[in-house]
């Protein structure tokens, strides 16, 4: 029978600060709040690793003790103003509740299932930030030899970039203990109250004065309504579908470097020509979602620095050139305009009805490249993950996954979207990826593509 108990990661020795939240925190904050009591996927971020063997439950949590000292957002916790804002206290000292589940050599019950059971908990309920830590950690040891740890971190302490560095960080941090070799130091980067306190400086107000103005220009051009229903919705009315490939990277790269540009920029370039496709209107509203990971400073920083660049994104364009130089120009404007104050854009919102669009939300392409040698490719996947009755957009493009295995995710509007379209939404970008680096493509071919996978092309399968 498996046992669960508790014990902690006790930090000591670390600074005790209290800061305004970073203008990221702030953006999550009122996320947050704006759908309690519901927690959407997106509020907990879930990883799990591996423990190397010989390694004891000590060991474990010496490295997660350190862990927390290392990082001030994982031991900070937030708390609301009568305002509605809400400030920040990093904990000098302090312990973390972490969960151990040891399961005898004659349970039936696999690691996958303890995993499973794990990471659900860690993304059911909504963090108490006022007392709780933002992070939650499972521990599964076999007999009581630790074998995996699971990560549940609020998107208050962490984006997904931030979480990925801290899974990297953890994991090699055990490897040299059950090495016998010294621990790799942190990496620097800067703190939320740093950034806090140069967000707050006079160089931080031209961010927001520049990031501003770039919103007014484009909200002034935005359409008045959203796309146009094509189908009866579905209840719940949105639905994620998701592809996982490994040919989607290898084309994706191909084509960046044959047309001498981003790999954010070719993807944005076929999703624009589908929504050139798939809606009459001239224009289109798209966010984008940027890592605001550009200062050397900010590469390996443990917080949640992401922010959405509300833009325009023009649909009677000529050809697929003409689209390519659009995209390019959006992406660098979005990079330039990422960092701003969420409270101000909403003043410069505040008499405005923003109609539902498209927000792309591109990870996959700020992961460090693999270095691992090359395998055989596996087929691509489709799935269907989540259901829910309502999001503020028509559509929401995710990339993430591997280096080498891309998952590229849509949650879309079944009014919008039927499940046809939408499985051909994602397959028609796989398809003209790799048709884009063997050589140009015409404009309307994406929509030819799109419409022949749309009525039973080849591609697809699963089931909602």
């Amino acid at each position: 029978m498996i046992t669960e108990s508790t014990v902690q990661a006790e930090f000591h020795g670390g600074r005790s600060r209290v800061a305004p939240l970073t203008w990221g925190q702030r953006g999550t904050w009122d996320g947050i709040h704006e759908w309690l009591p519901e927690v959407k996927p997106f509020f907990v971020l879930t990883r799990w690793l591996d423990v190397p063997l010989l390694l004891s439950l000590g060991d474990v949590l010496e490295q997660l003790s350190e862990l927390l000292l290392r990082h001030e957002s994982l031991r900070t916790l937030f708390h609301a103003s009568p305002r509605g804002d809400a400030t920040q206290e990093v904990l000098a000292s302090g312990a973390l509740d972490v969960t151990v589940f040891d399961r005898p050599a004659d349970d039936p019950v696999d690691f996958t299932s303890i995993v499973t059971d794990c990471l659900v908990r860690a993304g059911a309920t909504a963090f108490d930030h006022d007392k709780e830590l933002p992070v939650r950690i499972s521990l599964a040891l076999h007999e009581g030899i630790p074998v995996l740890v699971v990560l549940g971190v609020s998107h208050m302490a962490a984006d997904h970039t931030g979480v990925e560095l801290l899974v990297a960080e953890l994991t090699a941090m055990l490897r040299a203990r059950a090495d016998g070799k010294p621990v790799p130091a942190p990496k620097p980067a800067v703190q939320p109250v740093d950034l806090a306190t140069r967000q707050n400086s006079p160089d931080g107000q031209l961010l927001n004065i520049e990031a501003m103005r770039h919103l007014r220009e484009h909200v002034a051009r935005m359409p008045s309504h959203g796309p146009a229903a094509r189908a009866v919705p579905l209840s719940p009315r949105f639905v994620r579908g998701e592809i996982e490939s490994d040919a989607l990277p290898v084309a994706l790269r191909a084509a960046a470097r044959r047309l001498r540009t981003t790999t954010s920029v070719v993807l944005l370039s076929i999703t624009t020509g589908l929504l050139r496709h798939l809606c009459p209107e001239p224009v289109h509203r798209l966010d984008v979602m940027q890592s605001n990971r550009l200062a050397p400073d900010l590469f390996d920083a443990v917080t949640t620095l992401n922010q959405a660049v509300k833009t325009v994104v023009d649909l009677d364009v000529p050809d697929f050139a003409a689209v390519l130089r659009q995209s390019a120009a959006t992406m660098t404007a979005a990079k330039r305009h990422a960092r701003y104050d969420g409270r101000l854009a909403a003043e410069v919102l505040r008499d405005v009805v923003l109609p539902p669009g498209c927000q792309i939300n591109d990870m996959w392409s700020t992961l460090p490249r693999s270095r691992t040698k090359a395998v055989p490719p596996t087929p691509t996947t489709l799935s269907w993950p989540e259901r829910t009755p309502h999001e503020d957009m028509a559509l929401y493009l995710d990339t993430g996954g591997t280096p080498d295995r891309m998952r590229l995710s849509l949650m879309a509007d079944t009014a919008f979207l039927t499940l046809d379209d939408l499985r051909a939404f994602l397959f028609t970008v796989e398809r003209i990826a790799a048709e884009l680096a063997d050589g140009d493509v015409e404009l309307d071919r994406i929509g030819e593509v799109f419409t022949e996978l749309a009525s039973g092309g080849e591609e697809g399968g699963g089931a909602v």
